[in-house]
């Protein structure tokens, strides 16, 4: 009964339910957007985060604490061994070394002190490299490098061109070796494009003079969430290990800054779809407000012919729930397909996605049901509040009140 007579209700008043209705849609639409955005950033960054330097890596201690973050003082010598014994652990997907160093890359007169990076051949890690490469190949080629197209411009080189690579290998003393450039990629992240170079790890150990040794090894894992179990499992195997003690740490202990930063964005995510919700029930208590003050006479008619105070404040509450499912239906009904649209194609964020760590300019939208849920359940909440506002004000009068209302 009440539901029938709040549809014949909202229906008479189809002007201020078609009001109310829309403030719901926009509120649960916007929520829809921001949730999307955000939760986009997340993937995005955690994307790039580990598809460089995988979920967990290993490390000798005291490499992360040096002054000389390319120090080769701190290494993980036979580390084929480590290798295979972290393969064989379950969750492990990719596990491959990886060896940073300094150098300085000499084209004519022209030179530029730059980080290396020896990856092995079939290296599943800098998709990114892979995906922008312009000339030739990667991972690279035995005997070559591959750059990045801003270096290869600063230093007047091309692809298959010689180049000279100038290191202080791990006895201390200066060396260098002749190359040549095997691959030129751009990536959207200038910080990294201008920061690294890449040979296979065979070269950079003969370079190094470290054979059979590497600086780190990084871990592809089947999921985030088990990095934290998987970097304890690998403590424990490597524990009793002869050598230098190894460290197991997991991206967000390796980029605590930038994970901490990502993760305050709930915070603000909340705190926009709470500033929403104020806004929208403002508006929807008021449109409640004055629909259910234009009907205290006809309410008191009700009440008059034996319908009591719980009975009016049922018919409002109804009429409430219906706007809010109406609204936050039509409003997921217009912001997943925004949101589904950017998931798929990338904005162009330029130097703010960089900042963010997302690797590439290219922004991309994030969507899961469960933010529609919530989002949709906050749209019935926001005309359920409202109505329940209104229904407390509009009962409060007498039934003789009610009748003479004006």
């Amino acid at each position: 009964m009440f539901a029938k007579m709040a549809v014949v209700n909202l229906a008479k008043h189809w002007k201020r339910t078609v009001l109310i209705v829309f403030a719901v849609m926009a509120s649960v639409l916007v929520m829809e957007v921001v949730a999307g955005m955000f939760h986009g950033i997340r993937d995005n960054f955690f994307r790039n985060v580990t598809q460089e330097t995988g979920h967990v890596q290993v490390t000798a201690a005291g490499r992360r604490e040096a002054l000389n973050s390319f120090s080769l003082d701190h290494v993980i010598p036979e580390y084929r061994r480590v290798v295979e014994d972290l393969s064989r652990l379950e969750g492990a997907v990719t596990v491959e070394a990886a060896l940073e160093f300094g150098a300085i890359l000499q084209h004519g007169e022209r030179s530029v002190t730059i980080g290396g990076i020896g990856v092995d051949r079939d290296t599943q890690f800098f998709r990114n490299v892979g995906a922008g490469l312009e000339d030739g190949v990667f991972p690279p080629e035995p005997g070559g490098v591959v750059l990045s197209r801003s270096i290869s411009e600063l230093l007047g080189v091309a692809h298959g061109e010689a180049i000279l690579l100038v290191v202080e290998d791990s006895t201390g003393s200066p060396f260098y070796l002749q190359f040549s450039v095997s691959g030129v990629f751009r990536t959207d992240a200038r910080e990294f494009d201008e920061n690294t170079f890449f040979l296979t790890h065979a070269d950079a150990e003969d370079l190094l003079y470290l054979e059979g040794a590497t600086t780190g090894i990084r871990v592809g894992l089947d999921g985030q969430d088990r990095a934290s179990v998987f970097a304890d499992r690998v403590t424990e195997i490597l524990a009793g290990r002869e050598g230098p003690r190894l460290v197991a740490e997991t991206f967000r202990e390796i980029h605590a800054g930038l994970v901490n930063m990502i993760e305050t964005m709930d915070f603000f995510i909340v705190f926009m779809n709470l500033f929403v919700v104020i806004v929208a029930a403002s508006v929807i208590t008021n449109a409640i407000l004055m629909n259910v003050f234009e009907r205290i006479r006809e309410f008191g008619t009700m009440r008059a012919i034996g319908l009591k105070k719980r009975g009016v404040a049922r018919v409002i509450l109804t009429e409430g729930v219906v706007q809010g499912i109406a609204g936050s239906l039509l409003g997921l009904l217009a912001g997943i397909p925004i949101v589904l649209y950017f998931s798929s194609n990338g904005i162009d964020m330029g130097g703010i996605a960089e900042a963010f760590g997302m690797g590439t300019s290219e922004f991309y939208f994030g969507y899961t049901p469960r933010n529609s849920a919530l989002n949709a359940a906050g749209g019935v909440l926001i005309a359920l509040g409202g109505s329940l506002y209104a229904a407390v004000t509009g009962v409060r009068l007498t039934i003789m009140e009610a009748l003479r209302y004006e």
